[in-house]
């Protein structure tokens, strides 16, 4: 069966084989991450990349981009048995990618890269994505694992914690120092890639009977 996106209704084909495509990337980048031990993550940037492709379908972004958020943690538990306890912070960016980001997906697309109007729209964006999943993932680091997580960014929870902090603000102030730089450093590749891929291969995801309003 293939994957629905909202109202119940099937993914078309080429949109499935992009799903599968930004969680593999999520994988990939994610497990060497993870396996170096870097203070980031790099584990989204498919989910945000499957959302900025549909800047049109904001919803049909948001059930696509989730799907292969949750598909790629799932999977990251084959390496990462801590990833899948994140599953509300892929939606959570999902959601905030394909309802906000999405609206500056073509601007971003179009824009020289060497403009203040590119920078000042994508680190925004970044920071904001990167402050909603620190609040998200936050009581997960503190509740589930004690604030050790194996990833490097369980450095930066020990430091808090030596300055005084309790363990959920010295969890946030982890989440709030890494996640902004790492969101803004995964948005920016996403956007290179989407800005890589032809424009005939992104009109192909959906038919355009299924366009949805731009609200």
């Amino acid at each position: 069966m293939r994957p629905s996106g909202m109202g119940g209704r099937e993914m078309p084909k080429r949109l499935v084989v992009f799903v599968a495509l930004c969680a593999a990337l999520n994988l990939a980048l994610g497990t060497i991450v993870y396996l170096v031990k870097l203070p980031v993550y790099l584990d989204m940037v498919g989910t945000i990349l499957c959302a900025m492709a549909l800047p049109r379908r904001r919803w049909m972004a948001f059930a696509a981009s989730a799907t292969a958020g949750e598909a790629s943690v799932l999977l990251s538990g084959l390496v990462n048995p801590y990833l899948p306890w994140f599953s509300a912070t892929a939606v959570a960016i999902a959601a905030f990618t394909a309802l906000v980001t999405n609206r500056w997906a073509a601007p971003l697309r179009a824009s020289p890269i060497a403009t203040i109007s590119f920078w000042a729209r994508l680190i925004p964006l970044g920071v904001a994505t990167g402050l909603v999943a620190a609040i998200v993932s936050a009581p997960v680091v503190v509740y589930l694992f004690g604030g050790v997580t194996g990833s490097g960014s369980g450095a930066l929870v020990a430091f808090f914690l030596k300055m005084g902090d309790q363990l959920m603000k010295a969890a946030l102030l982890s989440g709030l120092t890494a996640e902004p730089l790492d969101k803004t450093i995964q948005l920016l590749l996403s956007v290179l890639l989407l800005r890589a891929t032809p424009e005939s291969f992104l009109s192909r995801l959906l038919p355009t009977s299924r366009a949805e309003p731009n609200n």
